[in-house]
């Protein structure tokens, strides 16, 4: 599975593992504020791997597109 997809998909659970128990005792939209404050400061500590694969996925990406857009421009030159 894609590695900013797994990341996505843990930090809507940590939401709503803290938004829904809320949601019974408060307001909806003040345990949903509630649960994506929570989520954005737990996802630091307990999605800390995941956050460091997606960095490198998406560095890696990076690094190809840039290395694609060389080839073509080198490849652009030669035909000019």
């Amino acid at each position: 599975m894609n590695p900013v997809a797994k990341y996505f998909l843990g930090r809507l659970a940590l939401l709503a593992a803290i938004a829904v128990p809320l949601s019974f005792v408060i307001n909806l939209l003040l345990a949903l504020a509630i649960g994506l404050v929570g989520s954005m400061l737990l996802s630091m500590v307990l999605l800390k791997g995941m956050r460091t694969e997606m960095i490198d996925h998406i560095d890696a990406r990076v690094k190809q597109r840039r290395e694609e857009k060389k080839q073509l421009r080198a490849e652009l030159r030669e035909d000019g």
